[in-house]
């Protein structure tokens, strides 16, 4: 008996890989008139379970193959937020951008590529870091989004200036109610990862009220 040929084998992979474009075509035409509540925290779990499909497949994968260092997750993270974010905040009429390079001094000389960068028409109005966990970066996460803070507020004084990591890596800072910077979920070795009480539902209340 002959064997199939590779590819046809192998399309089964191909073919739900490429699905998943249209899939969340799909979903982001369904969400354009959705009301989103904010004190329901859908967004944060909606996050919190693409986060984990995207572990599930990538950590099992790389242990099937005999990987010893996980693919990376920082992308996903960004692209996972930013589908969200731009969804809701389209509902009130700002705009987002993502690495857009953004002036912060008068010369033109210095700018700064942040994650999220959020607009009402020509005018910034937040600035919002993105972090899996704290990196390479360690303790000095903390000064690090200070000096960037520090920064773009020199030119934009009001703007909302916000950071989100998904593992906490801020301390007991982010048990602060009006804390700008917010782990969402403890890590945990067992997998049993404990929300924070922080959500990304409370940084787009700060961003919507500076609009």
């Amino acid at each position: 008996m002959k064997n199939q040929p590779l590819s046809a084998i192998d399309s089964a992979f191909n073919n739900q890989y490429k699905g998943l474009l249209e899939t969340q075509r799909n979903i982001s035409q369904e969400l354009e008139n959705y009301k989103f509540d904010l004190s329901a925290n859908e967004i944060t779990s909606a996050v919190y379970e693409r986060m984990m499909s995207f572990w599930y497949f990538n950590v099992e994968n790389c242990k099937d193959l005999g990987r010893k260092v996980n693919t990376t997750s920082a992308d996903f993270f960004t692209e996972t937020f930013l589908f969200f974010l731009k969804t809701v905040l389209k509902q009130y009429g700002l705009k987002l951008l993502s690495e857009e390079n953004i002036q912060i001094d008068k010369s033109n000389k210095k700018t700064i590529r942040p994650d999220i960068s959020v607009w009402k028409e020509d005018k910034l109005i937040a600035v919002i870091e993105l972090k899996v966990s704290d990196g390479w970066k360690g303790k000095t996460i903390i000064p690090h989004l200070d000096d960037r803070k520090k920064d773009i507020q020199q030119m934009y004084p009001n703007l909302f200036f916000g950071a989100i990591s998904f593992w906490n890596c801020f301390g007991e800072g982010v048990k602060t109610d009006n804390s700008e910077y917010i782990g969402l979920f403890e890590f945990a070795k067992d997998n049993n990862h404990q929300p924070t009480g922080k959500t990304i539902e409370q940084i787009i209340e700060r961003v919507t009220e500076n609009k």
